[in-house]
């Protein structure tokens, strides 16, 4: 089990430094090389490269994941998801993990507000405000 942790905490963080670096192809294509059950860090971290790439199809499928293995809801892997889905212009979809999250922080609320207004959608972001 403790093997386990340490891989994982490798492959987070360079999917996150991928990531962080602007290089979202290879957090991506390192993240479906990874061989063990992610955790809720590697999925924040893809979500972010998908939201990079506004890549919805590969969005919705690791969300998918997340949802499977009871992730989805933490409230990092919920503040992707919804930076995600508004990135790729699912204002709906976004709300739907806004809703679905278990703790909502100031990060869950300036991705709707910024999420909206980028989408043209300045009145729903003060409604949330």
């Amino acid at each position: 089990m403790k093997c386990l942790k340490g891989i994982l905490f490798t492959w987070s963080a360079m999917i996150s430094g991928y990531e962080q670096i602007g290089e979202p192809n290879l957090a991506l294509g390192l993240f479906s090389k990874l061989n063990a059950v992610p955790n809720e860090y590697v999925y924040a971290s893809v979500m972010s490269a998908c939201a990079s790439l506004k890549g919805l199809v590969q969005g919705k499928q690791i969300h998918g994941q997340a949802l499977k293995f009871g992730l989805d809801s933490v409230s990092f892997v919920s503040n992707a998801l919804i930076t995600m889905y508004m990135k790729c212009g699912k204002c709906s979809d976004a709300l739907l993990a806004y809703n679905e999250a278990l703790e909502l922080d100031p990060v869950a609320y300036n991705a709707l507000i910024t999420g909206f207004v980028e989408n043209q959608q300045p009145d729903k972001g003060f409604e949330v405000l």
